[in-house]
């Protein structure tokens, strides 16, 4: 942390003394132009094209966008882009793309920052700093990016460094004590070589999640820092490297699992003590179902650190484009905290991570006549150990009178994945194309872990029975996969395009390691998709329309069992959906951004105990709707923008994302769903004359609608627990520009 901050310091210093020099920049006269939205060039095929060109359903946040409305993570893009969803589950993000998502070790959406697919769900912290876009891909992206894109993909592209000396200094003050600053200097070393170094430092000294216990802290509060240096550099004329060096440091109680509905008999049934047992002399067992509240007896403390090194090489030869990239990612973890959400603090979590993770990636391009053609390998080593403990200070799961403690070591879980694969699209006439393309993973993967319950005998712990042995669960086995894409394009007109694709996707099989190495299966996925992009009134207005059909194999899907969560096979799943997205300049002065999804999901047949009513025996859950999927999504956002007599201007944007119920299990229970809600976000922008200065005052979740991100249950606890999202936060922040823009 110290030496982040160090570098922090370092970067605002830069940015104080550039700035003595500012450029003023220069502004457009109104009216001198029509207005157009912007065309975005992504890379969502491994190619440059613009969104309007790539057969495929992609959203594009630009650098504008995301300073204009503060967007800083996955959460904030949640309610600008169609069918995603996101919550966060003990500082793993929990992100979901038409209803396929992630479960700690088995991620349905793959998150990339440049290229280097993010290993851990808590590394993306870093993808929020000094941004130039975000792709968001819908639809299974087995081909071109491979393992675990079953529901989609999400790209961060970093910003580059610029030819010019530029960059900004900004700081903020929001609600629940939100101290942010964030500097940038970017510009060139020499004729060959150029730098830009980013850094931010969020300190959050009141926390949102109220804890009722007298004397114990309030939840989500810390520190969170992030740092990134990117060196370019031109080493010959066809050829350029650039390293970047990433870093991110998270501390405090930023972890929350408050009780959302209590179910005690079940608890007691399941054998914990009844509640006016668990104190001696008895006394009121406290705990709430409130709204962002929660009842946390004893310490709660995160530590998270992630460091990410990469090398990517471009090189341009007879017409042949080769790019490598390479990668090495390390994280580790530790959380610390009550786990039962009551006042009497039961259950006390202790897990400690780990995770190495090496990647390398080589793809050769060219246009060839009418082919745009790629091939690529890529590689991955991933390394990782955990090892969690569960202390019960309260006799309360055995007849012993000792305290327990459940001692859960993974020493290892190993993946080491190789793919090759080759796409291209050819042009048949000025108007036809077609796509295709395949990609070979092969995955070698090895596990071992322990499970041992001890006794707290005066004399030290005595192990009281020990469930899965190291040498019996050690274990190794190998997967591989092929999956494949076709496609066909059709240019209706000018700016008008119909497209047509199949895709593949599969996510990763693997074993649980709490239920002594059960296995799962793969899951594979098969999808149909039909759309239609078009940009009308000389470029003022964009539309996207897409209609999919997902067939889903070996759905994966996650439940509690005990204290532990595991992941088991669903069979079949069946998704329909159809989606719409349109960017408009109204005027001038207004603009609108409109999404809207429709999902009709549903499980096949697929027999499971329900372990919250675990004497209905085995269910039937076929029909029920899929987790993460609403029926219906739909945001809505308008900006007003105003140029001011004395120079300058003025936007105002009201941004409204809204879902109907989330279903959070399989089993189609109201108590295992959020109600329908509805996020409003308020941001006013103003920039001086010269662009030398911007402020920005904001109202995040305007209305205070609260809703609950995700919900878990078990029968070994009080009641199923969850997460909350934020609520009402105002805040102001200031930007200071310098040099270049």
């Amino acid at each position: 942390m110290q030496g982040i901050k160090r570098m922090f310091s370092l970067a605002l210093v830069s940015t104080c003394i550039g700035g003595q020099g500012v450029a003023a920049q220069p502004e457009e006269p109104p009216g001198s132009e029509d207005p157009v939205v912007e065309e975005i060039l992504v890379t969502a095929l491994k190619r440059e094209a613009s969104v309007l060109d790539t057969p495929a359903s992609v959203s594009t946040l630009d650098a504008e966008a995301l300073r204009d409305k503060g967007i800083h993570n996955v959460s904030d893009i949640q309610y600008l882009v169609p069918s995603l969803h996101y919550g966060e589950f003990l500082g793993r993000r929990q992100v979901a793309i038409r209803g396929i998502g992630e479960f700690a070790y088995a991620p349905g959406v793959m998150v990339s920052v440049d290229g280097v697919v993010q290993a851990v769900g808590s590394s993306s912290q870093l993808s929020q700093l000094d941004l130039e876009r975000v792709e968001v891909l819908r639809g299974p992206q087995g081909t071109l990016y491979g393992r675990n894109a079953t529901g989609g993909a999400i790209n961060y592209i970093a910003a580059s460094p610029s030819d010019e000396l530029g960059g900004y200094a900004k700081a903020g003050y929001a609600e629940y004590g939100h101290t942010t600053i964030e500097g940038v200097v970017s510009g060139p070393i020499g004729d060959r070589l150029a730098v830009r170094l980013a850094a931010n430092h969020l300190d959050a000294s009141e926390g949102w999640i109220e804890n009722l216990v007298p004397g114990e802290d309030d939840l989500m509060m810390g520190q969170k820092s992030n740092l990134r240096l990117i060196l370019a550099a031109d080493l010959a004329d066809n050829l350029d490297a650039t390293f970047t060096y990433g870093a991110s440091r998270s501390e405090g109680p930023w972890d929350a699992w408050p009780m959302i509905h209590q179910h005690f008999d079940l608890g007691v049934a399941s054998g914990l003590p009844p509640l006016n047992a668990l104190t001696s002399p008895p006394s009121r067992v406290l705990f709430t179902e409130e709204e962002r509240k929660v009842h946390n007896r004893g310490e709660s403390d995160s530590d998270r650190e992630y460091d990410m090194y990469s090398l990517t090489l471009n090189w341009d030869v007879a017409g042949i484009s080769v790019k490598s990239i390479t990668a090495y990612q390390d994280w580790a973890d530790s959380f610390l905290g009550p786990a039962d959400a009551t006042s009497i603090g039961l259950f006390d979590r202790l897990s400690v991570a780990e995770n190495e993770t090496f990647t390398q990636e080589i793809n050769v391009s060219a246009t060839s006549g009418n082919l745009d053609w790629i091939v690529g390998i890529y590689y991955m080593d991933d390394e990782r150990s955990s090892i969690l403990f569960f202390d019960f200070p309260i006799p309360a799961l055995v007849p012993l009178p000792v305290p327990i403690q459940l001692d859960f070591k993974e020493p290892y879980y190993n993946t080491e994945s190789r793919a090759a694969f080759v796409d291209g699209t050819y042009s048949v006439t000025d108007r036809l194309r077609i796509g295709a393309g395949i990609r070979r993973t092969v995955e070698e993967k090895e596990e071992g872990h322990t499970i041992t319950f001890l006794a707290k005998f005066p004399g030290g712990p005595v192990p009281f029975f020990q469930r899965c042995g190291p040498t019996l669960f050690e274990q190794a086995w190998d997967e591989a996969e092929n999956t494949i894409r076709a496609s066909v394009e059709y240019d209706l007109a000018d700016a008008h395009m119909a497209y047509a694709s199949y895709s593949e996707g599969f996510k990763v099989g693997g074993v649980n390691a709490s239920d002594c190495g059960a296995p799962w299966l793969p899951e594979t996925v098969d999808a149909w998709e039909i759309g239609y992009k078009a940009s009308f009134f000389d470029g003022s207005t964009t539309l996207r329309a897409s209609a999919f059909d997902y067939d889903y194999s070996d759905f994966q899907t996650a439940q509690v069992i005990g204290i532990q969560g595991v992941i088991t096979n669903a069979g079949d799943a069946k998704i329909i959906g159809l989606e719409l997205e349109l960017s408009s300049i109204l005027t001038e002065n207004w603009s609108v951004d409109a999404g809207l999804t429709l999902l009709d999901t549903e499980y096949g047949h697929f027999l499971n105990t329900d372990t919250l009513r675990a004497g209905l025996g085995l269910l039937e859950n076929k029909g029920n709707p899929l987790s993460y999927a609403p029926d219906r999504s739909f945001n809505l956002g308008l900006t007003y923008t105003v140029p001011l007599n004395a120079g300058g201007s003025l936007s105002v944007s009201v941004d409204a994302a809204h879902r109907s119920r989330v279903f959070y299990r399989e089993f189609n229970q109201k108590k295992d769903s959020t109600d329908p809600y509805t996020i409003v976000n308020l941001n006013v922008n103003w920039q001086s004359p010269g662009a030398a200065y911007s402020a920005r005052l904001f109202v995040r979740n305007a209305t205070d609608e609260a809703y609950v991100t995700n919900i878990q249950g078990s029968n070994t606890t009080y009641g199923r627990q969850g997460s909350w999202n934020m609520p009402r936060q105002v805040g102001v922040e200031v930007t200071r520009f310098f040099g270049a823009r």
